[in-house]
């Protein structure tokens, strides 16, 4: 019978998938020597971006007229310095850790960005004649399809193929890490796949990692060399052994990386601060244990708020609430990055599946739409500004609203599409032109396959 590994490995829980030979970029690209590491941060749920990046001019009037239940006062934002895209910004004072970092210059921020296929016309999609992704709107679908989802038939997302693409010798340390159990942007067609826990220990079940001199340890090891007498027993010895490497290199990183320095907040209704203060310590033991090439996603969800969007509590936490969690945290991984030498070698950006609706939904809250602001942040950027080439017109019915349906509601056709966004991610990696075409084909659609922000 012929096995499925793919489905094999989903079905056993497995950790890692079995890495396969994947094309080499040219050594002009990359230096065996060196370290770069992409952290991705995804706020599931569509964040309202309207609410975060606010224009501070005269369209601040628009703004207001149009949410009423939802608006910023001008008064209460954090101005950010210069004029940019024809605009002078504000952002919501629940970031105001990444107000700093922006002013700084360390903080970039991509306005209107979101899925796309092809360049589009608001005509072609009001018209119905656009080639749009499917199911817009839909929270799973659009997860999955701005971190590279190819469709059923390749279910691999970008930062999987961009690894793919790398020399073996730059991906043989635990390439590609998630700390959330949606990570479509890492499933690759070859390269090994980790599935990291932020509150898990270095014991499995009886036998401690840290000793390699326990008795368990070393009887579990054992088992993990295990001879195969079929295809079946062979995939489930393979499988255990990555399982068991993983987990001592989680191990150790828990054990040597050091201690974050940054001040990570704590918080009842997300593990964001965990997830992150993880990845810092990781990131500086494996840089210090030879890693060359990494990713990694983690994820805060919530961001769903059709109502409630205003709310400050812990327990049902509006936007605000959230974001100033996620702002700190962003802030104290960063410190750390930077206090560890790390400084230009590790990028974050900041995304989500979808904006919101510029006209408020029921309940204090507002509703799916579709392009949304999202973030890059390190030593790599060219930070202190907002990037594009104009900033949606803040009016229902207005020029800039891609709504299909009526009353429109403010939806903002987006003016990058994500696979722009992550190209300057990904060729700051080391990915050729050539092979960044390769990890995204939907680029091949637009003249400019990139934003520049790097």
């Amino acid at each position: 019978m012929k096995m499925d590994r793919r489905a094999f490995l989903a079905g056993t829980g497995a950790v890692s998938l079995a890495s396969v030979g994947a094309a080499l970029a040219p050594t002009g690209w990359v230096q065996a020597a060196d370290y770069k590491a992409v952290v991705v941060v995804f706020l599931a749920g569509g964040f309202d971006g309207n609410n975060v990046l606010v224009p501070m001019d005269g369209a601040h009037g628009d703004y207001t007229k149009a949410r009423p239940t939802l608006a910023l006062p001008k008064d209460a934002l954090l101005r950010l310095s210069g004029t940019h895209i024809g605009h002078t910004f504000g952002f919501t004072p629940s970031i105001k850790p990444l107000h700093e970092l922006f002013e700084r210059k360390r903080l970039a921020v991509v306005a209107n960005v979101g899925a796309l296929i092809e360049p589009t016309t608001i005509k072609q999609v009001q018209d119905r004649t656009a080639k749009l992704p499917p199911f817009l709107g839909s929270h799973s679908d659009q997860e999955q399809w701005v971190q590279g989802w190819m469709g059923d038939e390749d279910r691999s997302g970008w930062a999987g193929r961009a690894m793919d693409q790398l020399p073996p010798a730059l991906r043989t340390r635990q390439p590609l890490i998630t700390v959330t159990n949606n990570y479509t942007a890492l499933v690759s067609r070859g390269t090994p796949l980790s599935l990291a826990d932020s509150n898990g220990s270095s014991n499995w079940g009886v036998a401690n990692l840290d000793d390699s001199q326990n008795s368990m340890t070393q009887r579990l090891e054992w088992m993990t060399r295990l001879q195969s007498s079929n295809a079946y027993e062979a995939e489930f010895s393979r499988s255990m052994r990555a399982a068991y490497l993983d987990s001592l290199e989680f191990a150790q990183g828990r054990k040597n990386g050091p201690t974050p320095s940054g001040e990570f907040p704590t918080a009842t209704f997300t593990g964001l601060p965990r997830d992150l203060s993880f990845v810092a310590k990781h990131i500086g033991y494996c840089k210090a244990a030879g890693a060359q090439r990494q990713f990694y996603l983690v994820q805060d969800g919530g961001y769903d708020h059709h109502t409630g969007q205003m709310d400050t509590g812990d327990t049902n936490p509006g936007l605000d609430r959230r974001l100033q969690t996620v702002a700190q945290s962003i802030a104290a991984f960063d410190k750390s990055i930077v206090d560890m030498g790390l400084d230009s070698q590790v990028l974050t950006v900041v995304i989500s599946e979808f904006g919101r609706t510029l006209d408020p939904a029921a309940g204090v809250g507002s509703d799916h739409a579709w392009g949304n602001h999202w973030f890059a942040l390190g030593g790599a950027v060219k930070g202190g500004s907002v990037y594009g080439t104009a900033f949606p017109t803040l009016q229902t019915g207005g020029p800039d609203d891609a709504s299909i349906f009526n009353p429109k509601r403010g939806q903002w056709l987006p003016q990058y599409s994500s696979d722009q966004f992550i190209a300057d991610a990904v060729r700051w990696m080391g990915l050729t032109p050539e092979q960044t075409l390769a990890a995204m084909p939907n680029l091949v659609h637009f003249k400019n396959r990139g934003i520049g922000y790097i």
